[in-house]
């Protein structure tokens, strides 16, 4: 049996006796812990986690890092919670605002409304900001419950959540582990016709108190004509484990946008896979800003399932020192007359690696799709490497579709032209790296947002080492 630590918490380990302590304790702590998942639908995860193998190509000269042979040693798995006084992103944004100077903006704190985890465990506050009849923003037990009670004939999206759930942990081995240890995670769901004019934000904050593994699991269901903003932020200093799944299922006429920010720990873990549904007219909007974390692996898969359906994806990361992004994105054309659009940019310097699959898939009788994809990487030193391979599958006639990629060093020209007017060298690799990021940061949905990730990308370059000047 895994060995219990403080709080009840027990020491974590993927393999079975873990996984019937963990069902034993959230069957002890009932409401009180953060489970959603039955135990059956966790052994079964957990069976496809043995079976399934370690995703993307094995170490070589570019890529260093063997998910076949990833250690969780020191970790500690719990599902808990504990009451605040107030909304717990008050507290968030003050630390941030507390180690901040005048040019490095703190946590934007506009809000609909908020969940915060301190490592696995939910920070339950006394009050949430009043929202619109019918909206729920909650922990995913808390909000599984409420849900169960008021959707009724909008039940189908809560089965629909579940074959997400399912089909990812079926075919992908890190959401076949976090769905067999899920402790957290977030319930969002607008009904129809409701527009939140504020983001939902979700804030997973490392403890440093803690070297907690966080397998969460983040629910959005949107009804028909529904609009929301999501943010989900990963931040602190603590060596944190994060494995965790987004389901998103958005009616007809819906808009979402889902936007992550990852700033985790320099020596952080996080392995997230995110996907959505549209169904007819809906449009769901993903934008990633991975700047954080030793190693990340991260995966968007958009199905669009009915005609009108759009997705878009604009994706960004900066790898410094050993820093590693592992980058998949997947847009499948169902249906015919469905739109979508990518746009990824990446730099690295210093030893940073990366690599980019980017999957666009247009099935038979899909007739009428338009798809795009477009992938740039910036390399800032001879160490660096970023590999992009993007890919299209069609299996239908009349579609449009195109995909490009370039992967590159500074562009002298623009360099030579910034020091002629004077600008000193060192200023001009900083304005044009910025630049490069910008078709990517343009398609956030705020200024706020937008700002928060060019100041994090500028501090990012002024950190850096190895930059070739």
């Amino acid at each position: 049996m895994p060995s219990t630590t403080e709080a009840g918490a027990l020491s974590f380990a993927p393999d079975a006796a873990m996984l019937d302590a963990a069902i034993a304790q959230l069957a002890r702590d009932g409401e009180r812990s953060g489970g959603a998942i039955s135990p059956e639908r966790r052994r079964a995860a957990f069976a496809s986690f043995r079976m399934l193998p370690a995703p993307g190509a094995k170490p070589g000269r570019t890529w260093k890092h063997d998910y076949d042979a990833l250690r969780f040693d020191g970790f500690r798995w719990t599902s808990d919670r504990t009451p605040v006084e107030t909304t717990p992103l008050d507290a968030v944004a003050a630390a941030r605002a507390a180690e901040a100077d005048e040019d490095r903006p703190a946590l934007a704190t506009d809000a609909a409304a908020g969940i915060v985890h301190a490592g696995a465990t939910y920070l339950e506050p006394a009050s949430q900001p009043a929202l619109p009849d019918g909206v729920i923003v909650a922990s995913l037990a808390d909000g599984l419950r409420l849900a169960a009670a008021r959707l009724g004939a909008d039940a189908r999206a809560l089965t629909s959540i579940e074959q997400i759930v399912d089909a990812l942990a079926g075919s992908d081995r890190f959401a076949a582990l976090a769905t067999a240890f899920q402790n957290c995670g977030a319930f969002v769901y607008v009904p129809d016709g409701v527009s939140l004019d504020a983001p939902v934000q979700l804030v997973f904050a490392a403890s440093e108190a803690y070297d907690d593994a966080v397998f969460p699991h983040v629910v959005v269901i949107l009804g028909a004509g529904a609009r929301a903003t999501v943010v989900e932020r990963h931040l602190g200093e603590g060596d944190a484990l994060v494995c965790g799944i987004v389901a998103v299922h958005a009616a007809d006429g819906a808009q979402l946008d889902y936007v992550a920010v990852q700033q985790a720990g320099e020596n952080s873990r996080l392995f997230t896979t995110r996907a959505a549904r549209c169904e007819r007219d809906a449009t769901v909007r993903w934008h990633a800003a991975e700047l954080g974390g030793t190693l990340v692996r991260s995966v968007v898969d958009t199905r669009l399932e009915a005609q009108g359906g759009r997705a878009e994806t604009d994706a960004l990361f900066f790898n410094t020192g050993f820093q590693h992004v592992d980058l998949t994105t997947t847009t499948d054309h169902a249906v015919g007359d469905t739109t979508s659009s990518t746009v990824v940019r990446s730099a690295a310097t210093d030893r940073g690696q990366g690599r980019f699959f980017g999957n666009i898939t247009i099935r038979a009788h899909a007739h009428g799709s338009d798809a795009s994809l477009r992938d740039d990487a910036l390399l800032l030193s001879r160490r660096a490497h970023i590999d992009s391979v993007p890919a299209l599958e069609i299996a239908a006639n009349d579609v449009s579709a195109f995909h490009g990629a370039t992967v590159g060093s500074l562009d002298e020209d623009a360099l030579f032209y910034a020091s002629s007017r004077g600008i000193a060298r060192p200023d001009a690799v900083r304005m044009v790296a910025l630049a490069f990021f910008e078709p990517a940061i343009a398609r956030f949905p705020s200024d706020a947002l937008r700002d928060e990730v060019r100041t994090a990308l500028d501090r990012k370059i002024d950190d850096a080492t190895g930059i070739e000047e």
